[in-house]
């Protein structure tokens, strides 16, 4: 009796996966298309447009991570920073495989100055990148510097260095360079 239940309830289970992959993959393809202007708009640096698009096309597609992404970007540029910290956690929510959602979630809890918090997104963002992202592993050694943690940051800004991150190498001739003396 139970494999005839399983019979009838797995066509309809492996139907329903299906039309949701489905979607998630013609929304995709949808979201490259319907959120091109308003990229346009945070490359001119237009974020308060820029919000307002993002925040129009979400009623429409309420599950675009990307649109929550570049809309949490504008909030983080408008300094409107829990604002920002939402949309990244709802990015992050519909899609947690993208490594630039939790630098941006990270860089916003680092102006919260929640640096624990922060320096866990970071690391999760170091993870995605396979620490072969520079930016990631500065923001990640600023957190840890801010923890307490700083041979780990030394480490983390000497890393970034080797992948030519200025920025990190200037952080190192300035804050660190006490430790050379010594």
């Amino acid at each position: 009796m139970e494999w005839l239940l399983l019979l009838f309830f797995l066509p309809f289970v492996l139907t329903i996966m299906f039309f949701n992959w489905l979607e998630e993959k013609f929304f995709s393809f949808r979201d490259r298309e319907k959120l091109g202007e308003g990229e346009i708009l945070v490359e001119e640096k237009k974020y308060f447009e820029a919000q307002l698009f993002f925040s129009e096309k979400l009623k429409y597609f309420p599950k675009s991570a990307k649109a929550y992404f570049l809309r949490g970007k504008c909030q983080f540029h408008l300094e409107n920073y829990y604002s920002a910290l939402f949309d990244f956690e709802q990015s992050i929510s519909f899609d947690n495989t993208v490594g630039e959602s939790y630098v941006w979630k990270g860089k916003t809890l680092y102006k919260l100055e929640e640096y624990d918090k922060a320096f866990l997104e970071f690391d999760k963002a170091d993870w995605y990148f396979r620490s072969e992202n520079p930016v990631a592993l500065r923001w990640r050694g600023m957190a840890r510097y801010c923890i307490g943690q700083v041979e780990n940051a030394i480490h983390d800004f000497s890393r970034a260095v080797e992948l030519g991150d200025e920025d990190s190498a200037y952080i190192l001739r300035t804050k660190f360079e006490y430790l050379k003396k010594r």
